[in-house]
C-alpha cells in the first residue's frame, strides 16, 4: 500500500475529534439527538478548515449500519462508515461542483434522487465548491432542494458563499467554519508528531501553524514536507523549507529602525537576502512584526491576538518600548504599501530599502501632538525641573496622546502648551509673556537654562522649526483649578 498523507491518515472520524469547529459539531450532534435533521446543509469557510471532514462525519452519523437510527457516535467499523470515510459509498454521492456544474448534471441528479438508497437510511448528495454551479443548474435543482424525497439529504460546501443564489441559501441551514486558531493547530501537530514518533520543537510547530493561516490541511501538508526532508522538525528546517527570514533577523532590522540606524537596517536586509530569502518574504515578515508591536502596545503582551510563542513575546515587549504608537502604525502601513508596490517591480529592492530608510527617519516627521509630548519630555529629562509661573513645582509629566494639543485640534486643559512662532523674522509675533493671551486657563512655565538649551538643541525640535521657519518661544501649563472645565478648548499658537 502506498504512503497515506497525514491529512488523510489522521482525518477526524467523529464529532468529538473535530479540531477548531466544536460549536458546529455540537449543533449537529444536538440535531441528531433530537431528531431535528434538516434536509439541506451549507458548509462555508476557507480551504482546509474541515468542511469535507464534517460532511463525511455527518453522513456516517446518518447512515451507520450498526445503529438503529441516526446516531451522534458512528461506529466507524461497519461497511457504510468505512466506505463513506474512503469517499466511495454508493449511497453517499460526492460531486465536484467545478466539473459537474451544468444543467444536464442537475437533471440527472433529480432523476436519480427519486430512487431509495440501496442499503442505508438516506441517500446523501455532497456537492463540493457548489458556488461553481451555473445559475440555470441551480434553478433546475431548486424544486428538489426545497421539497426533496424523505430519504434524500443535501450537503453543500463552498469557499465563496456570496456567489450562491439567495434562493438556494434560504433553503439550507448554513454553518460558517472559522479559521482554526494557531495554538490549536500547534497542539494538533504536536499530537500527530507524537503518534508518528517524530521529535519536534515547539517553536518549529508554531511557525508551521502560523504559515498555515488557519488551515489545518495546509499545516499537515507542510508537516508532511518537513518529515520528507528531515527526521526531526526543527525551527531551522522550517525556516529553510518555508523560505522565511528567522525571527531574530527580522527583529534586528526593526531594532535598527527603532535606533534610527538606517545603515545597519540596510546591512541586515542584505544579509537576509544573501541567504536566499525572497524579498517578498522579508516584507511580509516585517509587516507581521509591526503588527505584533502594535498589538503589544495597545492590547498588552499577553493578548491572544499576538500569535507568537511565549519565548518571543518578551523580546517583542522590549522592542515596542523603542517606538511611539503612531510610529508603529505607520510601520504597518508602510510595509503593506511597499509590499504591494514592489510586487512585479523592476526596482523592488530599492523600494524596500527606501521604506526602511523612511521608517528609520520616522521620528523626524512628527505631528503637533507628538512634538508637544516631546517638548515636555525633553524639558523634564533635562534635569532641575523648572518652576511654574506661580512658583515652585516640577515640570509636569509628559501628557498622553489624548491630552496633547496644538492649533489643529485645540488644547485640552491639563496639558502643557507650546507656543511656536512660524512667521518670518520681520513679522514674527513677540514671545508670549502674558498668560492671558492664551486665556486664564494657562500660565507660563519658567524653565532653567539647562532645560531651555535641551529644547533648542533637540534634533527633532530643530527639524520642525527649520521646516516651518519658526522657533520655540515658550511653554505653558494649565492654571490649577478646583473643578477643571472639560469643555475649555482655547486654541494655542503652534
Amino acid at each position: 500500500m502506498g504512503y497515506l498523507v497525514l491529512a488523510r491518515k489522521y482525518r477526524s472520524t467523529t464529532f468529538d475529534e473535530v479540531v477548531g469547529q466544536e460549536p458546529i459539531a455540537q449543533t449537529l450532534t444536538n440535531a441528531i439527538a433530537t431528531g431535528r435533521i434538516h434536509h439541506a446543509y451549507l458548509f462555508t469557510g476557507t480551504r482546509g478548515v474541515g468542511k469535507t471532514t464534517m460532511a463525511r462525519i455527518l453522513a456516517k452519523a446518518l447512515n451507520c449500519l450498526n445503529s438503529d437510527g441516526p446516531t451522534a457516535e458512528p461506529c466507524n467499523e461497519c461497511d457504510a462508515c468505512l466506505a463513506i470515510a474512503r469517499g466511495d459509498d454508493m449511497d453517499v454521492v460526492e460531486i465536484d461542483g467545478a466539473s459537474n456544474r451544468g444543467i444536464d448534471q442537475m437533471r440527472e441528479l433529480r432523476a436519480n434522487a427519486i430512487y431509495r438508497p440501496s442499503r442505508s437510511r438516506f441517500k446523501i448528495y455532497y456537492i463540493d465548491e457548489v458556488h461553481q454551479i451555473t445559475r440555470d443548474a441551480f434553478n433546475a435543482l431548486l424544486k428538489t432542494l426545497e421539497e426533496p424525497p424523505s430519504h434524500v439529504k443535501f450537503i453543500f460546501a463552498t469557499t465563496e458563499p456570496e456567489k450562491i443564489p439567495a434562493t438556494i441559501l434560504s433553503r439550507c441551514q448554513r454553518f460558517d467554519f472559522r479559521n482554526i486558531p494557531t495554538h490549536r493547530i500547534t497542539e494538533h501537530l504536536a499530537d500527530l508528531c507524537g503518534r508518528e514518533g517524530v521529535e519536534a520543537e515547539h517553536d518549529a510547530l508554531y511557525r508551521v501553524a502560523r504559515a498555515a493561516a488557519g488551515s489545518m490541511r495546509d499545516a499537515l501538508s507542510l508537516l508532511d514536507q518537513l518529515l520528507a526532508s528531515s527526521a526531526a522538525v526543527t525551527d531551522a528546517e522550517v525556516i529553510r523549507v518555508l523560505g522565511t527570514p528567522p525571527d531574530e533577523q527580522t527583529l534586528a532590522i526593526v531594532r535598527n529602525i527603532a535606533a534610527g540606524d538606517a545603515a545597519s537596517a540596510l546591512t541586515q536586509l542584505d544579509k537576509i537576502l544573501s541567504s536566499g530569502v525572497a524579498l517578498s518574504s522579508v516584507v511580509e515578515a516585517l509587516g507581521e512584526t509591526y503588527r505584533n508591536l502594535m498589538l503589544a502596545s495597545t492590547c498588552g503582551a499577553e493578548s491572544e491576538l499576538i500569535e507568537l510563542p511565549e519565548s518571543q513575546k518578551a523580546d517583542l515587549v522590549e522592542l515596542a518600548k523603542g517606538f511611539s504608537l503612531p510610529t508603529i502604525v505607520q510601520g504597518v502601513g508602510v510595509t503593506q504599501r511597499v509590499g504591494q508596490s514592489a510586487r512585479g517591480s523592476s526596482i523592488a529592492r530599492a523600494m524596500v530599502e527606501a521604506a526602511l530608510v523612511r521608517l528609520a527617519a520616522a521620528e523626524q516627521f512628527v505631528d503637533p501632538h507628538s512634538l508637544l509630548r516631546h517638548l515636555s519630555s525633553v524639558a523634564a529629562s533635562a534635569g532641575g525641573g523648572g518652576g511654574s509661573g506661580g512658583g515652585g513645582g516640577n515640570f509636569p509629566a509628559s501628557p498622553s496622546p489624548a491630552q496633547a494639543s496644538g492649533r489643529m485640534s485645540g488644547t485640552t486643559p491639563g496639558t502643557p502648551a507650546a507656543s511656536v512662532a512660524t512667521s518670518p523674522a520681520a513679522s514674527r509675533p513677540k514671545p508670549v509673556e502674558d498668560p492671558t493671551v492664551l486665556g486664564e486657563a494657562y500660565r507660563p512655565l519658567k524653565l532653567n537654562q539647562e532645560q531651555t538649551a535641551a529644547i533648542h538643541n533637540d534634533p527633532i525640535v530643530k527639524a520642525v522649526c527649520d521646516l516651518f521657519g519658526g522657533s520655540v518661544e515658550g511653554l505653558f501649563e494649565p492654571t490649577p483649578t478646583d473643578e477643571p472645565d472639560a469643555d475649555t478648548t482655547e486654541e494655542q499658537v503652534f
